[in-house]
């Protein structure tokens, strides 16, 4: 009696094994792409605090801060920023300052717009 593998079986271990590998293949794009548009989101996350820092330590009465729309400003190329300020909101002499940022997802499925904004209040 011979030990050992027929060819046979050789080749359907080749196959199974080849299946997995396909697989496991097809998955590392979708992981890459996932992983970018987390990075990209904590970038936005950091230029919304980044702003909202910069806005709380001016003066109530700075340019920066009076009512209404501020923007666009382009950020690293990619990210656009705008913020909105509403005065007497929700109490007098407060300001409700919004700070949206926009991006086009970078890689495999380019062109989709993302967005991330964030919400502080304001007062003397």
């Amino acid at each position: 009696m011979k030990k050992g593998f027929t060819l046979l079986e050789l080749l359907v271990s080749s196959l199974i094994l080849a299946i997995g590998v396909i697989g496991l293949a097809a998955i590392f794009p979708a992981a890459m792409r996932s992983t970018l548009l987390t990075r990209q989101n904590t970038q936005a996350v950091e230029i919304c605090q980044a702003t909202i820092e910069y806005l709380r330590s001016l003066p109530i009465t700075a340019d920066e801060l009076e009512e209404g729309t501020h923007g666009p400003d382009t950020i690293d190329t990619k990210f656009v920023r705008t913020y909105n300020v509403t005065n007497d909101h929700p109490a007098t002499d407060m300001k409700l300052v919004e700070v949206t940022v926009t991006w086009q997802q970078q890689g495999g499925a380019g062109g989709i717009e993302h967005t991330q904004s964030m919400k502080t209040y304001i007062s003397k």
